[in-house]
């Protein structure tokens, strides 16, 4: 499920919830009925229905509320936006209203808006997952790792069988530089989902870059049984296997990485690398030069290539950069923690 999807799916399962409510009023049998329609995906009817509704009774808080998911679901986001802070102000003690509005924030990339709203989501109902769950994504957006992974803490403190939520909470504590509790989060979205592909490779790959090759290699493994193309296992399963000495499966699985991603100059640059341990000269002066050619400004490429041919590697004109360690196997570790 990609960002978009997850916040629409976000305002759309809250909202289900809400509108159970009855209410003995004509409009408000009105709005329950567009609500069933947008449930059946007749927008225009629904749509047609709310604005009825508001043509008689314009601050009817529902009818704007439902108006502006649908607006902010379509192509009048901005108008949407509009009508849910209309909503918010009219009825500032209801944790939907604010969360709905910070979705449709999200949505046109505005993390910052949809912050507060957020804030105040949370704060009216503490056991608000959605809401939660809305509040890490907006701290991500916002290059505040720590805070998301706080939110996400409490996701799965709320939503503890969820093993996506572990492995969202693994992923933002590695962003906020904190690995022991990455590996504990990330193997708790293992235990719960051991045929995940993405779920062993973000393990295997996290182990990998704490040093621990022996235990990392059997769960980028499985990743691969279950997913032979994802690109991010097969990259440091095979620069697992060569660190750990096979160099002829760690060859065999840094191929199938530059199958997988023919541009990444990273695959390329490992297998050549790979190649010279395992004596396939010929091997790894074609990925060096495929590497280099991919990225002609990184010194390593140029440093590995010009060695490789036996000359001398000049001075790149782009990047002033000190170079990286000449030593293979030190690159080779490297490569774990990119």
């Amino acid at each position: 499920m990609n960002r978009k999807q997850r916040r629409t799916a976000a305002k759309t399962a809250k909202t289900a919830g809400k509108s159970g409510a009855s209410a003995g009023s004509i409009a408000d049998k009105v709005v329950q009925k567009a609500i069933q329609a947008a449930r059946a995906g007749a927008m225009a009817e629904a749509e047609a229905a709310l604005d009825e509704v508001l043509a008689r009774h314009p601050e009817h808080v529902e009818a704007l509320h439902h108006k502006g998911m649908i607006l902010a679901r379509g192509d009048r986001i901005e108008q949407g936006i509009a009508l849910l802070k209309r909503v918010v102000a009219a009825k500032s003690d209801e944790p939907l209203y604010w969360n709905n509005l910070a979705a449709a924030e999200l949505t046109v990339n505005r993390p910052a808006e949809a912050l507060p709203a957020l804030q105040n989501a949370v704060r009216l109902d503490p056991g608000y997952v959605m809401a939660w769950q809305n509040l890490a994504m907006t701290f991500g957006d916002l290059g505040r790792p720590r805070e998301q992974a706080e939110a996400l803490g409490k996701v799965v403190a709320l939503a503890p069988a969820d093993a996506d939520h572990w492995n969202q909470l693994g992923l933002a504590q590695i962003n906020a530089g904190d690995q022991a509790a990455a590996e504990s989060a990330l193997r708790q979205a293992v235990a719960r989902n051991q045929g995940n592909a993405e779920y062993l490779s973000n393990l295997g790959v996290l182990l990998a870059q704490r040093g621990q090759i022996k235990d990392a290699l059997p769960h980028l493994a499985r990743s691969l049984e279950i997913d032979p193309d994802r690109f991010t296992a097969a990259l440091h399963f095979g620069v697992g296997l060569a660190a750990d000495g096979d160099h002829t499966q760690g060859l065999r699985w840094l191929r199938r990485a530059t199958s997988i991603q023919p541009k990444s100059d990273l695959a390329w640059g490992a297998l050549a690398d790979t190649a010279i341990m395992a004596g396939e000269k010929a091997e790894a002066l074609d990925a060096a030069k495929r590497a280099a050619m991919i990225d002609p400004a990184n010194d390593s490429h140029r440093q590995r290539l010009a060695k490789l041919q036996g000359q001398p590697a000049a001075p790149s004109p782009l990047t002033t950069a000190a170079a990286e360690p000449t030593d293979l196997s030190t690159r080779l570790d490297q490569i774990f923690s990119r």
